[in-house]
């Protein structure tokens, strides 16, 4: 999958931290009475990782994987994801995901400190800038 990124959305609070790559700016237009195609459709392209803490000490850390292709969705394990100021690439499951983007240097530098949770050992990350 290959897209260019138009809105990316990090955030990282008490209970985890998303990254959100989407090639369509999300404006809020949904429709009552849209069909799930034009839904899918105003979506578009997008990836998001998600590392979700437990609420309680018996629990353990979810690590998810989402994309707008949901048959590639699930649990994030053994990844390899590359960095630049204007690439993010990331090899998961025998799929290699692609996105150009384009953000100043505070947001890239948040994004690599929220994608260093997310990675936490259960998979590889390489900055190259």
């Amino acid at each position: 999958m290959k897209f260019n990124c138009k809105e990316l959305s990090i955030s990282d609070e008490e209970f985890g931290c998303t990254i959100h790559f989407s090639e369509i700016e999300d404006k809020g237009n949904f429709e009552i009475g849209q069909s799930y195609n034009e839904i899918m459709a105003s979506i578009g392209l997008y990836i998001r990782l998600q590392r979700t803490y437990p609420e309680s000490e018996f629990e353990s850390d979810y690590y998810y994987f989402e994309s707008s292709d949901f048959d590639k969705s699930g649990e994030l394990n053994d990844f390899y994801i590359e960095l630049s100021r204007k690439l993010f690439t990331m090899n998961f499951e025998g799929e290699t995901y692609e996105i150009q983007i384009d953000i100043n240097n505070q947001k890239f530098e948040h994004l690599k400190l929220v994608l260093t949770k997310i990675v936490n050992r259960k998979g590889q990350i390489k900055f190259l800038d």
